[in-house]
């Protein structure tokens, strides 16, 4: 078998065209490119379609390389960073090699499907590549305390009468206003905004555990959120 894998990337590409049901779309080599237009990664085979009202991203990696041994714990440590990063529901790893023991081990406890092809023979892909069964990982978040902190330049009366704006609205009341557009939100919807941006807020972190964080948001750009109060914004 090619060592440069390529062989191996189109034949998985061409069986699972033909096994995946209508209306999946199944690409090679896909680039990845930064807001700048640099590359920043690139998936061997990239499988999207629609399971009832679930969109599916699956990513299938190659590995062909005979004289480099079964493939390692690093090429799967590689492949769990990727799907959280790109957000893949489902990602495969197909090797000519096997893998080491500890590969398969770490593949186990990450939710990683592992493939093993020996030759170029259709009998290795018989039934393996079929899409039986999907991970799909469900993230809460739950606000159990937020704490304001008003721009310390603020004038005594200013700072009482937004405590006073703040002691008399409900949790649920919009009291936050953005400078730029003008919309409001709440406590609950401001903590969203934040921990969606937050890249590290899930690292770690495994389907059915918890685990409580403090997040500290500072608003240093043009928009930022004001109060509404007697003495002004």
């Amino acid at each position: 078998m090619s060592s440069d894998g390529k062989q191996l990337e189109a034949l998985v590409a061409y069986v699972e065209r033909a096994l995946l049901p209508p209306g999946f779309d199944v690409r090679m080599n896909e680039r990845v490119l930064n807001d700048e237009g640099v590359q920043i990664a690139e998936f061997d085979i990239e499988v999207r379609g629609k399971i009832g009202t679930t969109e599916i991203a699956w990513l299938i990696e190659c590995r062909d390389r005979p004289g480099s041994g079964p493939a390692p714990g690093s090429w799967i440590e590689q492949l769990v960073g990727r799907r959280t990063r790109f957000g893949f529901n489902k990602v495969t790893a197909v090797s000519t090699t096997g893998f080491a023991r500890g590969a398969a081990e770490f593949a186990a406890t990450q939710g990683i499907e592992i493939r093993e092809v020996k030759n170029l023979d259709p009998s290795e892909f018989s039934d393996w590549l079929q899409l039986t069964s999907m991970q799909q990982v469900r993230r809460v978040t739950e606000l159990k305390h937020a704490q304001f902190n008003l721009d310390p330049t603020e004038t005594s009366e200013a700072k009482l009468a937004a405590l006073e704006a703040i002691k008399g609205a409900g949790g649920s009341d919009s009291i936050l206003k953005s400078t730029t557009s003008g919309a409001r939100v709440n406590a609950l919807q401001a903590f969203f905004g934040v921990i969606q941006k937050d890249d590290h807020a899930f690292e770690g972190m495994q389907p059915g555990s918890s685990r409580e964080v403090r997040f500290l948001a500072n608003y240093l750009d043009d928009d930022h959120f004001v109060i509404e109060t007697s003495e002004g914004d």
